[in-house]
């Protein structure tokens, strides 16, 4: 009877595994047609907010959503953008930032989990401040980085990058003053995404 038992047991058991495995669990990079939105991730190591938006290089303060594009099983478009409005209280000046970004990623061949790619994007913004200072900035990258598909259509990746920023700033009544920069770029946080 011992034995009918055990024997019953690991058949379900095995009927149940098989009857969990379906296409919706399988782990597959983008194709064509595909769309990601991802935010920003840092493990809460101080207390500090987990999650945050992308940001734009050139200015960690910049910060905006980030949606690609797949028009091939290996290329896709990048589009960041940013639009902020705060004012503190009715006798506050408006703060403003509007920004947005292009790029191309190109991705290569690997892992069934692993996407790794390269690409280029340019950035352009403006804003200003409570104190009437204004800024605004153009910044082109190179980057590199990859995508680790921890379940179906969510990833964690990293990325690095160097690029050109050049920032244009005036503050209220004064002239402007220009600030060049030629930058590498690795940010202690990991990117999260979804897939649809």
């Amino acid at each position: 009877m011992k034995k009918i038992i055990l024997t019953l047991g690991a058949v379900l058991a095995v009927s149940f595994a098989n009857a969990q495995t379906t296409n919706a669990g399988t782990f597959s990079k983008p194709v064509a047609g595909s769309s990601q939105v991802e935010v920003v991730f840092t493990p809460n190591l101080s207390g500090a907010t987990m999650f945050a938006l992308p940001s734009f290089y050139g200015g960690a303060a910049a910060q905006g959503l980030r949606l690609r594009k797949f028009s091939s099983d290996t290329k896709a478009m990048r589009y960041t953008a940013l639009l902020s409005v705060n004012k503190a209280n009715a006798d506050a000046e408006t703060e403003m930032a509007v920004a947005i970004g292009v790029g191309v990623e190109n991705h290569m061949k690997g892992a069934s989990r692993l996407s790794t790619y390269w690409g280029y994007e340019g950035n352009l913004g403006y804003s200003k401040d409570a104190m009437k200072m204004s800024a605004l900035g153009l910044s082109a990258q190179l980057f590199t980085g990859c995508d680790y598909y921890i379940v179906p259509n969510v990833y964690i990746g990293c990325e690095l990058n160097y690029g050109l920023s050049v920032v244009s700033t005036t503050p209220d009544g004064g002239s402007a003053s220009t600030k060049i920069g030629l930058n590498p770029g690795l940010s202690p946080t990991l990117r999260m995404g979804w897939r649809f």
